[in-house]
């Protein structure tokens, strides 16, 4: 594997072997969803939690009911169908608890009231025995399915994937017909960030039974997702190796890949690095048609009054000397002290940062440099964290 693709690689593994950010959801709240008919409702009440922090906590702590207000021992998300009588008053059917632990993403309710349907659990879409949750007309639970139930391992793993969730489908609907129809999001083995395509799954309400993937349009669908899911496993068993190996500088003179580096080189070596992140600034070829905007992000970086400087990484497609002396003009506008309290990584020579620390003396700045051509062990601990995840 070259470098190259080793830094494009670490670039992603980041946000793995760092403290990670999960999705943004908003709490649950009350939702009803009304008949195609007009006739039926559902009102779908959350579980009380007392926050989204308290609940994930509790997970971690297998505390249940997670995130339960005191005095609260609800365990289940709850559904209330209502029926429109003729005098235009809403006449409660039957009320009871949902398989959600908090609460469905979306829900469905049939015509008659004969079907009530939900997808999803809040916060982990794709996740969980019961993506799909199928009722009767009584509350009687007909069927839950796993999205397992619904497409293959590979189809699942050939996926988009967030933190939390997976992107497996669009807007579902019923059929007169007693059909609940969902539209897949198909993997694209070409370009995964293009707009998605669908394929619909069929099952049948009645027993919540699948009769749908035997098509030949399902079978391209699952043959593609079987390349998208191998080429997916390929590159990330690449990845963990290029995790494990020592990191170099880019062989590639490129923007993109000097900020891959100057992102693992500060996990890698900074004390810090649980605790901090470090900014990351790249000066391009002074030949480049965009050469301008690089260099106006240098001097914000280095003395805008906007920024929190803390902790700054900087690299250069310019040769060395050039970016040396934009530094020295940038800085030449510096108050002293400008930078107390900050710490600048530069990606250069060993042999330069004596030359660095003169120019950077001034603003009250720490310099340290990452040397391109001295290999950057992987530190234990960051590694022992990332292969705890496989």
């Amino acid at each position: 594997m070259t470098r190259i693709h080793s830094l494009l690689l670490l670039a992603l593994l980041v946000c793995w072997a760092a403290p990670s950010n999960a999705d943004s959801w908003l709490p649950a709240e009350p939702k009803i969803y009304v008949s195609p008919d007009q006739t039926y409702r559902v009102r779908i009440d959350p579980r009380p939690i007392t926050s989204p922090l308290a609940y994930f906590s509790d997970k971690v702590k297998r505390r249940e009911p997670a995130g339960a207000p005191k005095g609260h021992k609800d365990s289940k998300a709850t559904a209330t169908i209502e029926h429109l009588e003729n005098a235009g008053k809403w006449i409660r059917i039957w009320s009871g608890n949902l398989s959600n632990q908090v609460a469905p993403v979306d829900a469905l309710i049939a015509d008659g009231g004969k079907y009530l349907v939900t997808f999803d659990n809040w916060h982990s879409m794709g996740y969980g025995q019961n993506v799909v949750a199928i009722y009767d007309g009584q509350g009687q639970l007909i069927r839950a399915l796993a999205l397992s139930d619904i497409v293959s391992a590979d189809h699942i793993a050939a996926l988009q994937h967030s933190v939390s969730s997976i992107q497996w489908r669009g807007e579902p609907h019923l059929t007169p017909e007693g059909l609940l129809v969902i539209p897949i999001v198909v993997p694209d083995e070409q370009d995964e960030s293009k707009e998605e395509t669908y394929l619909d799954a069929v099952l049948r309400l009645s027993d919540g039974s699948v009769i749908s993937g035997s098509s030949p349009d399902w079978q391209r669908a699952e043959a593609t997702a079987q390349f998208v899911a191998r080429r997916k496993r390929d590159y990330e068993e690449q990845a963990k190796q290029a995790f494990i190996a020592p990191l170099l500088g880019p062989s590639e003179n490129t923007e993109r890949n000097w900020h891959g580096y100057l992102n693992e080189a500060f996990y890698r070596s900074s004390p810090d690095w649980k605790d901090e992140t470090t900014s990351t600034t790249v000066l391009r070829d002074p030949n480049a048609p965009d050469y301008a905007a690089s260099e106006g992000w240098l001097r914000d970086a280095l003395l805008s009054l906007d920024y929190e400087h803390g902790t700054m990484s900087f690299a250069s497609i310019a040769p060395f000397d050039f970016f040396v002396a934009r530094l020295k003009a940038i800085l030449a506008d510096a108050e002293p002290g400008q930078l107390k309290g900050s710490k600048v990584h530069v990606a250069a020579p060993t042999s330069a940062l004596p030359l660095l620390q003169t120019i950077f003396a001034k603003t009250g700045a720490k310099v340290f440099v990452f040397d391109p051509n001295i290999p950057i062990p992987q530190r234990p601990d960051r590694l022992k964290r990332y292969l705890s995840r496989d």
